[in-house]
Parts: C-alpha cells; structure tokens; sequence
C-alpha cells in the first residue's frame, strides 16, 4: 500500500509542478521580471529540499513517520483552494491526441529497471548475470524510448526541444547536481544517525543552518541575475557545493558537528540555493511559449532523475566499501564511515562535473528575446 501511495504521489507531483512552473514562464515576458518570478521559484525548491530534511527529522522524531505523508493533507488541501482562485482556466484547448503511452512506459521501466540494478548490485556482485541482465535490460528500454521518440507523431520527449539555446546544458547541470546534492543529504543523516548516534530530531534540526544558507543564498542570487547573468551564479553555486560536500566527505568516526559538518553544510547551503535558482531561470530563458510547459516538465524530470541517480550510485559506492571493510574484520562505526566518506566524495566530484557543464548553459540577464519581423518579398509594381 505504501508504494503504489508514493507512486500516485509521484504521479500528482509529475502534473502538478511543470504545470506550475508553465504557468509562471508564460505570465511573464522574457526578462527581468520573469528572471525574479523564475528567482523566487528556483529559491523555493531548493528551500523546501533543505527545509524537508528537517520537518523530517522532527515529524518521524515527534508524533511519528506516517506525520511525514499527513501534513501533506492541509497543505495540497490549500493549494487547491488558492489555485481554484487565483489561476485563470484554459477552455479553449485542444484535446490531447496520439499521447505517447508506449514512450512513458518504455522510460519509466528503462530508469526503474536501471537505478534498481545499481541499487542491488553491490549485494548481487557486479560481475553476477542477474546485474549483468538488469543493466542490459535498462540499456535496451531507453534506447527503444529514443527511437521512439524519434519516430512518434506527438512524442512524449520531442528532441527538437534540445536546440533551444543552453537548455540542454543547463538540464544535464540540473541532473548531475542533484545527483550530488540528494545523496549527500541521503549519506549525511545515515551518519549522524547511525555513527555519532543523533536521534531523527537531532539529526533533522542539524540541518537548520542549511536552510538558512539556502534561503538567503537564493534571494542573493536571483538579485545578481542583471548583473553576472546566470551562468556565473550556477558556476559558482556548484563549485561552492562541491567544495563543502568535500569538507564533509572528512567526516570522522568521533565526528563533532560543529568542527566537521557545520562548516560544511553552511558552504554547501550557498551553493544549493545558487544552483536551484541559476538553472531554473536558465533552463527557461528563450523558450516559447507553446514549449514552456515542456521545458519545465524536463527541469523537474532532471531534478528528481538526478537525485535518484546519485542516490543509486553512492549507494553502490558506499555499500561496496563497507562491505569490503566489514570482510576484513574492520569494526561497523569504521566501516559504515569509510563507505559514506567514499559517497560524499562521489558526491563533490559530480558538483564540480555540473560546475563543467553549466559553462555551456544559457547566460541570461533577463533582457528580453527580440523575435525578427516576418521577410516580405517586394512585388513589383507591374505585377
């Protein structure tokens, strides 16, 4: 019961947000004015990332885990009420014709099928037939889903999308970063928990320092847009990220929180907010309107794709090193630490190849996109 719920949770979320995010692209014209609604969006996300972490942490450490699902009652419940209210309705659409089930399928159980082979693989062996077929079989699902896609009438993911200047790069940053950002938050609270022996309210109010960062790093951030454009911002976002995940990836067996994780995670939290707010806006900027509401379709997908990608893979990493030390008689606290240090590691190493990849990102200020005349053609005045 409790995963087909997360599933139709997951499947709200998927309509919920691009919907959102389209909205606020085509209420504003391309500039500075979208550039601060696209800021403050992009803060929010990464806040409530951090934020999360947190309420976690007391809800599961006060009234109970199941409180983490049942305060998402009244809040969906208001969300509702205000979009009812205040979002105009769309009459006068046209209905969805030739939507590509057999792409969504194909996508979805290639992603599954992979992130559970790399889940599994330390526990199976790498070098084991079941890894071996699982990762095939992924291989050959998102390779039949491309050639789909390429054939459809009305794709799902159509590739034409990707020309759109910078978007793709600033896509590709979205989903390696959160690849880093996620695990290292997943990592971090396995070790205050199950190393320094934090309880989950402990564990979860270590973290209100870095929603602080997130948000005043966020606001920042939106306000340097006129001025650096966002490039710079995702740059510096994501290297600051790296370089306080790789201060946490020191972390200690007899850790302290205020010489081994707090430094880190503050360094780490103005990076996040940079990165949330610089590649939202980016991956937005020159997109048409008929295209926004796929535009932001695919920065959601890259967000949530990153973090179970990253997740997957430090996983494997952390679980493998573990387990190697555990075989060599190492005691459980050493063992357990040695693997998450590997993970946090893995972790900055992806924040500085998004800081790579972000340099080819769109740059924009938030000057407006001046669209060309139509060409005449002369007549001439004897015709």
């Amino acid at each position: 019961m409790l995963i087909g719920a997360r599933l139709a949770q997951g499947i709200g979320a998927a309509m919920m947000i691009p919907a959102a995010l389209s909205i606020l692209t085509t209420s504003f014209t391309e500039g500075s004015d979208r550039n601060k609604a696209l800021g403050a969006w992009g803060g929010t996300a990464g806040l409530a990332s951090a934020l999360g972490v947190f309420l976690g942490g007391v809800l599961s450490g006060g009234p109970g885990w199941r409180w983490v699902f049942f305060v998402n009652l009244p809040v969906c419940a208001l969300d509702l009420i205000v979009a009812f209210r205040l979002v105009a309705s769309e009459r006068h659409r046209p209905r969805l014709a030739n939507f590509d089930a057999r792409g969504a399928l194909m996508a979805t159980s290639g992603m599954l099928l992979l992130i559970y082979a790399l889940v599994n693989a330390p526990d199976v062996g790498w070098g084991n037939t079941r890894t071996i077929g699982e990762l095939a079989g992924a291989a050959v699902l998102l390779a039949a889903f491309a050639v789909n896609e390429a054939r459809h009438r009305n794709p799902l993911f159509p590739f034409s999308i990707l020309r759109i200047n910078g978007l793709a790069a600033a896509d590709l940053t979205q989903v390696i970063a959160m690849a880093g950002f996620y695990a290292m938050f997943f990592f971090l609270t396995l070790y205050m928990q199950n190393v320094l022996g934090f309880s989950r309210l402990q564990a979860g109010a270590a973290y209100i320092p870095t929603t602080l960062g997130v948000a005043i790093s966020s606001g920042i951030a939106s306000q340097l847009f006129a001025r650096t454009g966002t490039r710079p911002i995702i740059v510096a976002g994501a290297l600051l990220g790296g370089g306080g995940t790789f201060w946490l990836a020191r972390i200690p067996v007899h850790g302290s929180y205020l010489s081994d994780l707090l430094p880190g995670l503050l360094i780490m939290s103005v990076g996040l907010g940079a990165v949330f707010v610089g590649v939202t806006t980016a991956a937005q900027a020159g997109v048409p309107p008929d295209k926004a509401g796929l535009a932001a379709a695919l920065i959601n997908t890259s967000t949530w794709l990153g973090g179970a990608l990253g997740i997957a893979i430090a996983s494997a990493i952390s679980t493998s090193r573990a387990q190697h030390l555990l075989a060599a008689h190492a005691t459980v606290h050493y063992a357990l630490t040695s693997g998450f240090q590997r993970a946090l590691l893995a972790c900055g190493i992806a924040m500085l190849a998004a800081a790579v990849v972000a340099l080819r990102a769109t740059n924009t200020r938030g000057e407006p996109v001046l669209t060309p005349p139509p060409q005449t053609v002369p007549v001439p005045e004897d015709a």
